[in-house]
């Protein structure tokens, strides 16, 4: 093979894995952002799961109001800026 065939397959071939680099660095802070959120319901789970312990006797408030908060949570994945985060080598 000539030199400058080797070399072209060379550069396609770093172009390729420098792709798949972008796209698994995508992935994972999507992954980041999903396992960020989860941590917070779960906090909050265990807040409200407590803090219903500690109030079996005293009135819940009502289904509107807890349907007001949870929509405030909901976070469209979709339309979210991306959070840049060092590697962690």
């Amino acid at each position: 093979m000539s030199e400058k065939r080797i070399l072209r397959k060379m550069k396609k071939l770093a172009s390729r894995i420098g792709d798949k680099i972008e796209s698994v660095r995508d992935e994972v802070e999507d992954l980041e952002i999903e396992f960020e959120i989860l941590q917070k319901q779960i906090k909050k789970l265990e807040t409200k799961s407590f803090y219903d312990k500690e109030t079996k006797g005293e009135k819940r408030q009502s289904d509107d109001e807890e349907d007001i908060d949870e929509d405030d949570e909901v976070l469209d994945l979709e339309n979210t800026s991306v959070v840049t985060v060092k590697p962690k080598f």
